[in-house]
């Protein structure tokens, strides 16, 4: 005997126990109901007989179409995939004028106060001074002491420091 690997739900003939409880393509429950008779009235509404409380005795099965049934468990997956925030990163350089840092700081509180992390990075380039640089990042960081920091300090990373952000609450 060769099983196939389930994707999903068992489906009409699957389904293997004598009985089950049925609910109905209208959402209405018709108690215990033998296997074959539910599998022939799905067919008769041209459905599908889907297992959706295997753990229950007997099984709960609904009359529905399947695919559809399947496109919103699908649906449902990717929506709760999607809960994680995304981080955004803003760069600076150590030679970069008022009115770009405050533009990039203005940013960076907008994406903050939508819960969003935020990661500043100070990048120095060729011959530029790290002390120039550091300087420069905490004048920056003043900007940001209404929020938490998820680091306790900027980390330095070769030609870079870095810091990231998370919004309060």
């Amino acid at each position: 005997m060769i099983f196939k690997k389930s994707k999903g739900p068992r489906v009409n003939q699957e389904i293997r126990v004598p009985e089950v409880q049925l609910i109905d393509h209208k959402g209405e429950n018709r108690g215990i109901v033998k296997t074959e008779e539910a599998i022939n009235l799905a067919k008769d509404n041209q459905l599908d007989l889907v297992e959706v409380g295997a753990t229950a005795n007997p099984p709960v099965c609904k009359i529905m179409d399947l695919s559809k049934y399947l496109y919103e468990q699908r649906k449902k997956s990717r929506k709760s995939n999607n809960k994680t925030k995304e981080q955004k990163e803003f760069r600076f350089s150590p030679v970069i004028e008022e009115g770009d840092i405050d533009h990039r700081v203005k940013r960076a509180k907008e994406y903050l106060d939508k819960g969003h992390p935020v990661k500043l990075v100070m990048q120095k380039k060729g011959r530029q001074s790290m002390d120039l640089a550091k300087e420069v990042f905490a004048e920056i960081l003043t900007n940001f002491n209404d929020y938490s920091s998820i680091e306790a300090e900027p980390k330095r990373e070769g030609n870079r420091i870095s810091i990231t952000f998370k919004a309060n609450g």
